[in-house]
């Protein structure tokens, strides 16, 4: 005899299904399904061989190594099985264990916008209260998290939170919220004022706040021409500390005072005849040949965004392209070839030098990027 499935009797109230209908209906596919372990695989998936629960519970290890082999594992979870993931580890973040708190707080940030969820439940992680690790770990996650979102009401407060550890104790936890603000974009712009308390960084006494300061210039090159108000700022921590990003951020927000060209030529100067200093506590060394490269490019990247602002720059330029012979030199000959290609017209008083020097070079990607060069500048 066939199998009969009695209908439950279901009864609405304001459009609802009644909770003894829910039940019976729960009943009967469970009995369908065969003893229903489709069910707990529907809501209980497996990830690299494991349940979702196993893997969470493993997060909250004694075992350190355990934990991050979780937090790793969770954060490759798939799309369709990143809300059950969410629903599991948003409680994590109110643990008692300090390092429960902060590989749930990762793990969230690897997601990105498919974790705005947990932003209400990362923010008491802000708090001073909390262990300063899990204070970077909830900011770099509002960040990544938040990464170029639509104002609202919501961005408004978590900027609000970010700034407010703007002056964190903590190196690592200023470093975090800096780069969260930059990270969110737009709808982070609030914090820009702010920003002047951490540019400074960028030329500080060593390499451990020159790393937390490069962020706050970033920051202000990923806000572009809003950022104009710290322009002196950043050119006084571009002359006084080797962190490339701070020309580059000076090149994004653009060339809005007629001091800006010349003060990157003159950096750019100082830096190719290896006469730049850096600072490590109290010992002064000659920076390195990755800083020289890195700062040289950034700053042929400003200059040939300006474009036809940069004109002031084309005797330095001129002299660069002259030194075509000396192979070290060639990226900055293809650099000064770029830069002056964007200037056009008003570069005319490079061409000597570009005709005689680069031409009839026997590189051939020297001799296309002159020929380019050539063609901005004649107008062709």
């Amino acid at each position: 005899m066939p199998l009969r499935v009695e209908r439950p009797n279901v009864t609405r109230s304001r459009g609802k299904m009644s909770r003894a209908a829910l039940g019976a209906l729960f009943l009967t596919s469970a009995a369908l399904c065969g003893r229903g372990p489709c069910l707990a695989e529907e809501t209980d998936p497996e990830l690299d061989g494991k349940p979702l629960s196993t893997w969470v519970k493993q997060l909250r290890s004694d075992n350190r190594g355990l934990q991050l082999r979780a937090a790793k594992t969770l954060a490759t979870a798939q799309a369709d099985q990143r809300t059950r993931v969410l629903a599991l580890l948003i409680p994590v973040l109110k643990s008692d264990r300090e390092n429960d708190k902060f590989v749930a707080a990762q793990v969230l940030g690897e997601f990105g916008p498919a974790a705005r969820a947990g932003v209400s439940d990362l923010l008491p992680l802000l708090q001073g209260t909390q262990y300063e690790r899990n204070r970077a770990a909830a900011a770099k996650a509002l960040g990544q998290i938040l990464k170029s979102a639509t104002p609202c009401t919501e961005t408004e407060a978590v900027t609000r939170e970010l700034v407010r550890l703007f002056d964190d104790k903590y190196l690592d936890v200023r470093r975090e919220a800096v780069a969260a603000c930059g990270t969110i974009g737009l709808a982070a712009k609030s914090c820009i004022p702010d920003l002047a308390r951490r540019i400074g960084d960028a030329a500080g006494p060593d390499s451990i706040v020159r790393d937390a300061g490069k962020y706050a210039v970033w920051a202000c090159g990923e806000f572009g021409p809003l950022a104009a108000c710290h322009m002196d700022r950043l050119i006084s921590a571009m002359h006084g500390g080797p962190v490339p990003e701070t020309i580059e951020a000076v090149g994004k927000i653009g060339a809005v005072q007629d001091n800006v060209v010349p003060n990157i030529v003159d950096r750019m100067e100082r830096v190719a005849a290896g006469t730049v200093m850096v600072r490590e506590g109290d010992r002064l060394h000659v920076m390195s040949a990755e800083l020289i490269q890195a700062n040289m490019e950034k700053g042929f990247g400003a200059l040939e965004r300006f474009g036809p602002k940069s004109s002031p720059a084309v005797p330095y330029l001129a002299r660069l392209v002259s030194a075509q012979g000396k192979e070290w030199k060639k990226p900055y000959v293809l650099g000064s070839l770029k830069v002056l290609r964007a200037v056009g017209p008003q570069a005319l008083d490079a061409a000597p030098a570009i005709v005689q020097s680069c031409l009839a070079s026997p590189d051939g990607e020297i001799k296309l990027a002159a020929e380019q060069a050539l063609g901005a500048i004649r107008g062709k």
